[in-house]
């Protein structure tokens, strides 16, 4: 199996956007369907409790029941964690982390991260593992440094972690311990600023 164009992995998809508009919305106006769903991080849905509902309210027609259905289940459990703003891959994310905590604890966080797997659903969806545990715990660490995740891109990379080139792991890694241009995120300070 081979990964798709680099340009055709993030070619912006109305399902995906739906989708998460619909978490957006829902985070500003149903903390308690948010609060169901936080509480579920890290599951699989068959693991969740009391959280289907809420989930398949969500999804957009011909998405349940796909390849990455346990993806996007992922995504909308992680998605109360972490308010904040940001674009750009998710190891960019966990550089800002490094840069705002000095801490070389994340270094071996985001190394584990990247070695980290699905495991599989249903005989044949990527889901739960040690990957959503490790997600988990990261994107919890970047909303307590203000730091925000972009959760269209962190979708699209999920769906090709398994592929054999890890081209999504590689450029993670590229992006938190590569040398290149400094990434910004936009932090509660800004967030004030452009509602004023």
């Amino acid at each position: 199996m081979t990964a798709p164009n680099e340009n055709k992995e993030h070619q912006k998809s109305k399902k995906d956007e739906e989708f998460l508009a619909n978490l957006a919305k829902m985070a500003e106006s149903d903390r308690g369907g948010m609060a169901i769903l936080k509480r579920n991080a890290g599951n699989t849905i068959a693991e969740s409790r009391g959280a289907m509902k809420t989930f398949y309210s969500l999804l957009p027609y011909g998405i349940s029941d796909s390849p990455y259905e346990e993806i996007y289940f992922l995504i909308a459990t992680l998605y109360g964690h972490n308010k904040y703003r940001f674009t750009g891959d998710f190891g960019q994310t966990m550089k800002l982390v490094r840069e705002s905590s000095n801490s070389e604890s994340i270094d071996q966080r985001v190394s584990t991260l990247l070695d980290s797997e699905f495991n599989i659903v249903d005989g044949i969806k990527p889901g739960g593992g040690e990957l959503a545990y490790r997600l988990r715990q990261c994107v919890k660490l970047a909303s307590g440094h203000e730091i925000g995740v972009d959760w269209y891109r962190l979708l699209q990379d999920l769906k090709y972690w398994g592929y054999p080139e890890k081209r999504v792991q590689k450029r993670w890694a590229r992006s938190y311990f590569g040398y290149g241009k400094p990434v910004e995120s936009e932090t509660k300070e800004s967030k004030e600023e452009a509602k004023a």
